[in-house]
Protein backbone atom coordinates (compact mmCIF):
# COMPACT_ATOMS: atom_id res chain seq x y z
CA UNK A 1 0.00 0.00 0.00
CA UNK A 2 1.80 3.15 -0.90
CA UNK A 3 0.21 6.55 0.03
CA UNK A 4 1.36 10.09 -1.57
CA UNK A 5 1.02 12.97 0.34
CA UNK A 6 1.11 16.61 -1.06
CA UNK A 7 0.78 19.61 1.22
CA UNK A 8 0.91 23.26 1.10
CA UNK A 9 2.28 24.48 3.86
CA UNK A 10 2.32 28.41 3.08
CA UNK A 11 -1.06 29.30 5.03
CA UNK A 12 -0.36 27.25 8.15
CA UNK A 13 1.08 28.73 11.10
CA UNK A 14 2.97 26.76 14.14
CA UNK A 15 0.41 24.86 14.95
CA UNK A 16 1.16 23.02 18.51
CA UNK A 17 0.32 19.07 17.87
CA UNK A 18 -0.90 16.89 20.67
CA UNK A 19 -1.18 13.68 20.52
CA UNK A 20 -2.53 11.35 23.67
CA UNK A 21 0.17 10.14 26.34
CA UNK A 22 2.82 12.00 25.17
CA UNK A 23 4.15 14.63 27.21
CA UNK A 24 5.32 17.48 24.58
CA UNK A 25 3.88 18.86 22.23
CA UNK A 26 5.79 18.84 18.37
CA UNK A 27 5.75 22.39 16.96
CA UNK A 28 5.31 22.47 12.80
CA UNK A 29 7.38 25.60 10.61
CA UNK A 30 5.99 27.58 8.51
CA UNK A 31 8.75 27.06 4.90
CA UNK A 32 10.69 29.73 4.22
CA UNK A 33 9.13 30.82 1.11
CA UNK A 34 5.49 31.24 1.02
CA UNK A 35 4.48 29.39 -2.40
CA UNK A 36 6.58 26.34 -1.66
CA UNK A 37 4.91 22.99 -1.18
CA UNK A 38 6.40 19.45 0.07
CA UNK A 39 5.64 16.19 -1.07
CA UNK A 40 6.18 12.99 0.61
CA UNK A 41 5.63 9.90 -0.56
CA UNK A 42 5.59 6.73 1.86
CA UNK A 43 5.21 2.89 1.18
CA UNK A 44 3.47 0.94 4.01
CA UNK A 45 3.68 -2.65 4.35
CA UNK A 46 0.48 -4.59 4.77
CA UNK A 47 -3.31 -2.56 4.88
CA UNK A 48 -4.03 -3.16 8.30
CA UNK A 49 -0.85 -3.73 10.14
CA UNK A 50 0.39 -2.06 13.05
CA UNK A 51 3.49 -0.28 11.36
CA UNK A 52 0.61 1.18 8.77
CA UNK A 53 -1.55 2.02 11.26
CA UNK A 54 1.00 3.90 12.66
CA UNK A 55 2.15 5.76 10.12
CA UNK A 56 -1.54 6.80 9.37
CA UNK A 57 -1.71 7.92 12.63
CA UNK A 58 1.59 10.15 12.74
CA UNK A 59 -0.18 11.75 8.88
CA UNK A 60 -3.59 12.30 10.68
CA UNK A 61 -1.24 14.23 13.30
CA UNK A 62 0.44 16.29 10.64
CA UNK A 63 -2.50 17.41 8.67
CA UNK A 64 -4.53 17.88 11.70
CA UNK A 65 -1.00 20.53 12.75
CA UNK A 66 -0.69 21.68 9.75
CA UNK A 67 -4.35 23.31 10.30
CA UNK A 68 -7.37 24.95 8.11
CA UNK A 69 -5.38 27.23 6.15
CA UNK A 70 -3.36 24.37 4.35
CA UNK A 71 -4.36 22.09 1.40
CA UNK A 72 -3.57 18.77 2.28
CA UNK A 73 -4.13 16.15 -0.70
CA UNK A 74 -3.72 12.28 0.21
CA UNK A 75 -4.15 9.97 -2.46
CA UNK A 76 -2.83 6.84 -3.27
CA UNK A 77 0.08 5.44 -5.50
CA UNK A 78 -2.05 4.15 -8.52
CA UNK A 79 -4.11 7.97 -8.38
CA UNK A 80 -0.74 9.58 -8.69
CA UNK A 81 1.16 8.91 -12.24
CA UNK A 82 5.26 9.58 -10.47
CA UNK A 83 4.46 7.63 -7.80
CA UNK A 84 3.02 4.90 -9.68
CA UNK A 85 6.10 4.52 -11.89
CA UNK A 86 9.23 4.32 -9.26
CA UNK A 87 12.08 2.84 -11.24
CA UNK A 88 12.50 -0.96 -9.74
CA UNK A 89 15.49 -1.04 -8.35
CA UNK A 90 18.16 -2.64 -10.21
CA UNK A 91 18.83 -6.95 -9.19
CA UNK A 92 21.71 -7.47 -7.07
CA UNK A 93 24.45 -8.80 -10.01
CA UNK A 94 25.12 -12.67 -9.51
CA UNK A 95 27.93 -13.47 -7.63
CA UNK A 96 29.90 -12.29 -4.16
CA UNK A 97 29.47 -9.18 -3.17
CA UNK A 98 31.71 -7.15 -0.68
CA UNK A 99 30.05 -3.96 0.67
CA UNK A 100 33.46 -2.43 2.31
CA UNK A 101 31.07 0.75 4.46
CA UNK A 102 28.54 -1.87 5.61
CA UNK A 103 30.92 -4.37 6.26
CA UNK A 104 28.45 -6.99 4.51
CA UNK A 105 29.04 -9.99 2.10
CA UNK A 106 26.62 -11.19 -0.39
CA UNK A 107 26.08 -13.89 -2.53
CA UNK A 108 24.03 -14.21 -5.32
CA UNK A 109 21.82 -11.81 -3.21
CA UNK A 110 21.80 -13.85 0.04
CA UNK A 111 23.57 -12.45 2.89
CA UNK A 112 26.43 -14.02 4.84
CA UNK A 113 27.50 -14.00 8.38
CA UNK A 114 30.58 -13.79 8.15
CA UNK A 115 33.06 -13.07 11.82
CA UNK A 116 35.22 -10.11 11.55
CA UNK A 117 38.51 -12.21 10.72
CA UNK A 118 36.52 -14.23 8.16
CA UNK A 119 35.68 -11.01 6.53
CA UNK A 120 38.45 -9.33 6.63
CA UNK A 121 40.10 -12.55 4.78
CA UNK A 122 37.96 -12.44 2.23
CA UNK A 123 38.26 -8.55 1.54
CA UNK A 124 42.15 -9.34 2.06
CA UNK A 125 41.94 -11.91 -1.14
CA UNK A 126 38.86 -10.42 -3.49
CA UNK A 127 41.46 -6.69 -3.17
CA UNK A 128 44.42 -8.83 -4.33
CA UNK A 129 42.78 -11.60 -6.91
CA UNK A 130 45.28 -14.21 -8.91
CA UNK A 131 47.88 -14.01 -6.04
CA UNK A 132 48.86 -15.90 -3.84
CA UNK A 133 49.80 -15.67 -0.40
CA UNK A 134 51.55 -17.74 1.83
CA UNK A 135 50.04 -18.54 5.26
CA UNK A 136 52.75 -16.15 7.30
CA UNK A 137 51.84 -13.06 4.98
CA UNK A 138 48.21 -13.83 5.86
CA UNK A 139 49.02 -13.69 9.34
CA UNK A 140 50.73 -10.59 8.65
CA UNK A 141 48.34 -8.73 6.07
CA UNK A 142 44.85 -9.65 8.32
CA UNK A 143 45.54 -10.77 11.28
CA UNK A 144 48.00 -7.82 11.97
CA UNK A 145 51.01 -10.36 13.57
CA UNK A 146 52.55 -13.33 13.00
CA UNK A 147 52.68 -14.72 16.25
CA UNK A 148 49.74 -16.76 15.83
CA UNK A 149 50.42 -20.26 14.54
CA UNK A 150 49.50 -20.86 11.21
CA UNK A 151 46.92 -23.03 11.42
CA UNK A 152 44.90 -20.17 12.61
CA UNK A 153 44.42 -19.38 9.20
CA UNK A 154 43.69 -22.91 7.45
CA UNK A 155 40.65 -23.09 10.52
CA UNK A 156 39.58 -19.40 8.95
CA UNK A 157 39.67 -20.39 5.66
CA UNK A 158 37.85 -23.61 6.19
CA UNK A 159 34.85 -21.64 8.01
CA UNK A 160 35.11 -19.16 5.39
CA UNK A 161 34.75 -21.68 2.21
CA UNK A 162 31.95 -23.59 4.86
CA UNK A 163 29.89 -20.20 4.88
CA UNK A 164 30.46 -19.74 0.79
CA UNK A 165 29.12 -23.00 0.45
CA UNK A 166 32.40 -23.74 -2.38
CA UNK A 167 35.12 -24.74 -1.23
CA UNK A 168 36.84 -23.73 -4.60
CA UNK A 169 36.40 -19.63 -3.76
CA UNK A 170 39.02 -19.94 -2.33
CA UNK A 171 41.99 -22.03 -3.93
CA UNK A 172 44.90 -23.71 -1.63
CA UNK A 173 48.25 -23.88 -3.75
CA UNK A 174 49.67 -27.00 -2.32
CA UNK A 175 53.30 -26.19 -0.50
CA UNK A 176 52.52 -22.09 -0.76
CA UNK A 177 49.26 -21.09 0.81
CA UNK A 178 46.02 -19.17 -0.50
CA UNK A 179 44.46 -17.45 -3.54
CA UNK A 180 41.10 -16.58 -4.35
CA UNK A 181 39.77 -19.03 -7.27
CA UNK A 182 39.95 -17.19 -10.58
CA UNK A 183 36.12 -17.83 -11.66
CA UNK A 184 35.17 -15.99 -8.38
CA UNK A 185 32.89 -13.44 -9.78
CA UNK A 186 33.52 -10.89 -6.93
CA UNK A 187 32.22 -7.35 -6.87
CA UNK A 188 33.88 -4.91 -3.85
CA UNK A 189 31.94 -2.12 -3.08
CA UNK A 190 34.34 0.57 -1.68
CA UNK A 191 31.67 2.91 -0.23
Amino acid sequence: MSVLAVADLSHAGSVPVRRPGRPRAARLRPLATPEASVTVTITLGAPGSEESERVLAALRDLVVAAGPGADVNLVSAEEHPTAASAPEPEPEPAGLRLDTRARTVDLDGRRLELSRLEYELLLFLSRHPRQVFSRSQLLGHVWGHSHTTVRTVDVHVSRLRTKLGDPEFVTTVYGVGYRLSDDTRITVSEG
